[in-house]
C-alpha cells in the first residue's frame, strides 16, 4: 500500500535568535525573570518594570495581572492605562502593538506567530498586530497573526479574530457590527 506524504516537516527551517544580545536576553527572561514576572505575589508595577527592563515599551498607569505570559518582551508595546487580565498570553513572534485605553480581558490570546498551511514543511507565516486605543478585548478572546482592531472596537468572549476590525465596530457571533462610540 502507497502512502501520499504531502507534509515534510523535516524540511522545516528553523529561525533562530540572531545575536548573542538577543538570545542572552531569551535566556534571562525565560530563566531569571519570567518566574517573578508570572508570580501571583508580584505587582502590576513589578511586572511593568521587568518588560521595561527586558524591552518592552509599556506606558503610564498600565495594569498587568498576574499569570500573563509573554514569549518575547522586546516585541511588545502597551499604552498609558491599559489594562491587561490575568492568564492573558502574548505569543508575539512579531510585534504587539496595543494603544492606550485598552482592556484586554482574561485568558485572552494575541498571537502574532503562526505557519504557512500551504507549505509543506509549515514554514513561519508571523504578521504583527495592532489593537488601537479604547479597543476592548472580551474573555477567552483570540487575535490571529496580521489582524488590527479598530479604534474602540470590542471582540465579544470567546470569538476568534481572523480578519481586521474596523473602528467603532463589534465582533459578536461571527459577524462583525457597526457601534456607538463610548460616552
Amino acid at each position: 500500500m502507497k502512502v501520499n506524504m504531502s507534509r515534510r516537516l523535516s524540511e522545516f527551517k528553523k529561525i533562530g535568535l540572531k545575536g548573542l544580545k538577543l538570545r542572552t536576553q531569551l535566556f534571562l527572561w525565560v530563566i531569571l525573570v519570567q518566574p517573578i514576572f508570572r508570580s501571583k505575589f508580584s505587582f502590576s508595577v513589578l511586572r511593568r518594570n521587568l518588560l521595561s527592563l527586558m524591552g518592552a515599551k509599556i506606558g503610564k498607569r498600565v495594569k498587568i495581572r498576574s499569570e500573563v505570559k509573554v514569549h518575547f518582551p522586546w516585541n511588545l508595546e502597551i499604552g498609558n492605562n491599559s489594562w491587561i487580565g490575568e492568564e492573558v498570553w502574548f505569543i508575539n513572534h512579531e510585534k504587539v502593538i496595543i494603544g492606550s485605553d485598552v482592556c484586554i480581558s482574561q485568558r485572552s490570546i494575541i498571537c502574532s506567530g503562526g505557519h504557512d498551511y500551504r507549505s509543506a514543511s509549515l514554514e513561519y507565516a508571523h504578521k504583527p498586530i495592532e489593537i488601537k486605543n479604547g479597543a476592548w478585548v472580551c474573555l477567552d478572546a483570540k487575535v490571529l497573526p496580521g489582524v488590527s482592531i479598530g479604534e474602540c472596537s470590542v471582540v465579544s468572549a470567546g470569538e476568534t479574530v481572523g480578519k481586521s476590525l474596523p473602528d467603532y465596530s463589534m465582533l459578536i457571533d461571527g459577524q462583525v457590527r457597526k457601534i456607538e462610540p463610548p460616552k
